[in-house]
């Protein structure tokens, strides 16, 4: 387990804000990390273009695949994430809240895939929005031996020069990352030369919401 809590405070000044994170190694058992890969490659044929928030596709912005049903793996996941809220509320400093929805999607990020710098709070028009995101989390998988490099997830820091402070955080198996909502954050280019899918940096995206 890593935290980025203490280790921002030494490196950026005052000023600029830090989002906390939280990564999670060897989140699942490998029975299920083995399973829910098969269920991916299995299913790659129902993976289609990921879209932004307004769903439209712009590929200068976004590029990666994505489904929605995740099988049983949604309820495993369920489990282990909404047993940790306590936790990840004390550790992330964040305004106690009870979780009123997990929102899950499967992503596949092959060679070239990347996702430009957002925020995930901002979805739909906040008056239409019966339930708000309030942290973000990725649970990251992959077949081994990994045949992929890049797809950090990196993390800015708020204030401060534009770009300039930021955390990368690696895709490594079996872990899982978990951060603010609002935090600005961008999947960073992966290169995957065999472009084959089974060699995707594969990560199911998660977000746990409160009532607004």
């Amino acid at each position: 387990m890593s935290t980025g809590l203490e280790q921002n405070e030494a490196k950026v000044p005052a000023r600029v804000l830090m989002p906390p994170y939280l990564v999670l190694s060897d989140f699942l058992d490998e029975t299920t990390v083995a399973g829910l890969l098969e269920y991916a490659l299995g299913r790659q044929g129902d993976f289609a273009p990921t879209q932004l928030a307004s769903g439209k596709l712009d590929p200068s912005i976004r590029v990666s695949a994505a489904m929605r049903d995740l099988g049983k793996y949604r309820q495993i996941l369920q489990d282990a994430i909404l047993a940790l809220v306590p936790r990840l509320i004390a550790q992330l400093q964040v305004t106690p809240f009870e979780p009123s929805k997990l929102e899950t999607q499967l992503v596949a990020h092959g060679d070239g895939a990347f996702y430009k710098r957002h925020t995930d709070t901002q979805t739909a028009r906040y008056d239409e929005l019966d339930n708000l995101r309030v942290l973000s989390g990725v649970y990251y998988f992959n077949a081994e031996p990994k045949a992929f490099d890049g797809g950090a997830l990196r993390l800015y820091a708020i204030g401060g020069k534009a770009g300039e402070n930021f955390v990368d955080v690696e895709p490594a198996h079996n872990s899982f990352l978990v951060f603010p909502s609002w935090a600005p954050h961008e999947v960073m280019p992966v290169n995957c030369p065999s472009k084959r899918f089974i060699d995707s940096r594969f990560a199911v995206n998660c977000w746990l919401h409160r009532k607004r």
